[in-house]
């Protein structure tokens, strides 16, 4: 699981992708990204994303993208293709 907090934008963007990627060890089979914290998403953070699944596709890791039902992080990423390459998971505390 790796947790992100605050604001992705092209400010921290790459950096954010090199240090989740150096994170993850070649034996994980799945990567849980979790955005419940992220509080602003721009294209380079929707492009990090789209970046990190085709790398660690390659690594053969699943990614798995955490983000509240209500969040407007979700709906960015819901206009993007994402959601067909990556299985986007509710938060744990969202109401069914």
């Amino acid at each position: 699981m790796v947790r992100l907090r605050g604001e992705i934008d092209m400010s921290n963007a790459r950096e954010l992708a090199s240090e989740v990627e150096a994170a993850i060890p070649n034996g994980a089979l799945r990567i849980d990204i979790d955005l419940t914290e992220i509080t602003y998403l721009d294209s380079a953070g929707v492009q990090l994303l789209f970046v990190l699944a085709d790398r660690l596709g390659i690594r053969r890791h699943e990614l798995r993208v955490i983000v509240p039902k209500e969040s407007p992080v979700r709906a960015v990423l819901e206009l993007t293709s994402l959601p067909k390459l990556v299985p986007m998971l509710p938060a744990p505390d969202d109401e069914d």
